[in-house]
């Protein structure tokens, strides 16, 4: 058993990504087809029924208005020759689930204070429609962490906000403290192209405080595979002592190497994590091992086919997760703890 245990917020389903958002949006059901490191298709499929269940929900007098001058701003933003369906909404930690039933835990686990939605339609054709949703996360940090776990490697990069990918004509972005979702009603030309205008005005708009997220900084560049870090608020890589983790990848020669790290309150708190990570290891491992490299002491795991290296540095925990060979575990490693700085 590896010690890289990938979150139930991070899995996706066999064959196309888990229906984080498929499950929550009532108009739309959205498949991304994963093969090998991409993307291949995205499926877009459309029910009336489920439409007539969309308007009833975003019509429900049991959810309060945003504050008039989010309203405003989200009204500016529509499309020419479009209109806001019904009007702008706003919904709570306490109420998302009615939204998207099975995809709120993702947002409430990174601190989720509240999102406003609108559904745009094409004036005369309400079988075509786009869905704004606006998380208000608190912090960059927070907001980063739910992009991340639903960003997937190989797609689209966009150059906006903070960072943005595309899947067909939906479009997802991080700005500051919030996590931006548009999502078409299908995959045309038209509507990647009005999606992206509409991006582009919400960027305008949303403020972003710039304040930093640490581990974008903390994590070395050198070798980092793009678009690869991942924050975990709690239990990250499944262990309910790793919170507040980043995750990443780093190209080693022909091999890619994954890589964790977190920040604890003291040198006496990042022990303890390094002493939990080692229980962990004995228990569902082959064995633990403490070696010296080059100096730096640190903790081998052998996982049974491949090692995970866990060190401490001030209140830093660090290492590396489901490498094949022992000692390029071990110096992969040593390599990350030497490119860090103490905290």
């Amino acid at each position: 058993m590896s010690g890289f245990v990938i979150s139930e917020r991070e899995s996706k389903e066999a064959g196309g990504r888990k229906g984080v958002k498929a499950s929550m949006l009532s108009k739309t059901s959205y498949l991304k087809w994963i093969a090998g490191v991409g993307v291949l298709a995205l499926i877009v499929v459309v029910s009336l029924s489920v439409l007539a269940k969309r308007r009833a929900i975003a019509s429900d007098a049991g959810y309060a208005p945003e504050p008039q001058n989010l309203t405003e701003m989200v009204t500016g933003l529509t499309p020419s020759g479009w209109k806001i369906y019904d009007k702008v909404r706003r919904f709570t930690p306490e109420n998302l689930y009615n939204l998207i039933d099975g995809g709120a835990e993702l947002y409430l686990a990174y601190d989720m204070v509240k999102m406003t939605f609108a559904i745009f339609e094409k004036n005369a054709d309400t079988g075509t429609y786009i869905e704004l949703s606006i998380y208000d996360m608190g912090t960059p940090t927070n907001a980063f962490g739910v992009f991340s776990a639903e960003r997937s490697e190989g797609l689209p990069s966009l150059s906006l906000g903070r960072a943005g990918y595309r899947s067909g004509a939906s479009y997802y972005i991080w700005q500051g403290q919030h996590y931006v979702t548009i999502m078409a009603s299908d995959s045309t030309e038209e509507l990647e192209r009005i999606g992206l205008g509409l991006a582009r005005k919400a960027m305008a708009v949303l403020p972003d405080s710039g304040e930093p997220v640490w581990g974008m900084t903390a994590l070395p560049l050198a070798d980092r595979v793009p678009d690869s870090v991942k924050y975990f608020k709690a239990d990250a890589m499944g262990l309910d002592f790793m919170q507040n983790t980043y995750t990443a990848k780093y190209r080693k020669g022909n091999s890619r190497i994954s890589v964790f790290l977190s920040r604890k309150g003291s040198p006496g708190s990042a022990q303890a994590a390094v002493a939990g990570y080692t229980r962990y290891a004995g228990d569902y491992g082959e064995g633990v091992e403490r070696l010296t490299q080059d100096g730096i002491e640190l903790v081998l795991c052998d996982m049974g086919g491949s090692f995970d290296v866990i060190f401490k540095k001030g209140r830093l925990v660090g290492g590396v997760m489901s490498v094949g060979d022992r000692h390029v575990a071990a110096q992969a490693a040593a390599d990350l703890w030497r490119q860090l700085s103490y905290e």
